[in-house]
């Protein structure tokens, strides 16, 4: 005679290979999407540095193309962790007292799997951020 316990011998295994993908899938998205929302919490950080930098001129020397070079170094300087590489920072006049730093981060998912569930054919993802400060006379 076997007994109930018999029967159901292989059922945890069935269903922890039934729940093994999803949860797999649930973890690994999770830490793309921190990763994701790291790199541009960075680069909004970098942005509104750079803008900042932007709204004080070093000093009386310093011309726009001076000033914009500054912009530049501040916001570079403010990407610890990221990859120089792929960082990439454009600073616009848009009226005579405003400045605008335009930061973006060329990033990409680490799996395939989670870059397909986002609707990427690739793994390229591009992160932009900008800010946008009145100048000090």
């Amino acid at each position: 005679m076997s007994s109930h316990t018999d029967k159901e011998a292989g059922q945890d295994l069935v269903e922890y290979a039934l729940v093994l993908p999803f949860f797999l899938f649930l973890t690994l998205g999770v830490i793309e999407f921190s990763l994701l929302y790291f790199q541009y919490s960075t680069i909004a950080n970098a942005a509104r540095e750079g803008a900042r930098a932007g709204i004080v001129m070093p000093n009386e020397l310093c011309d726009q193309a001076c000033l914009d070079a500054h912009v530049k170094t501040v916001a570079t300087g403010m990407i610890t962790g990221l990859n120089p590489a792929e960082l990439h920072v454009a600073v616009e006049h848009p009226v005579a007292d405003l400045i605008t730093v335009i930061v973006t981060y060329d990033s990409g998912f680490i799996t395939r799997m989670v870059a397909e569930a986002a609707g990427q054919e690739d793994f390229a993802i591009t992160l932009r951020s900008a800010s946008t400060m009145r100048r000090e006379r």
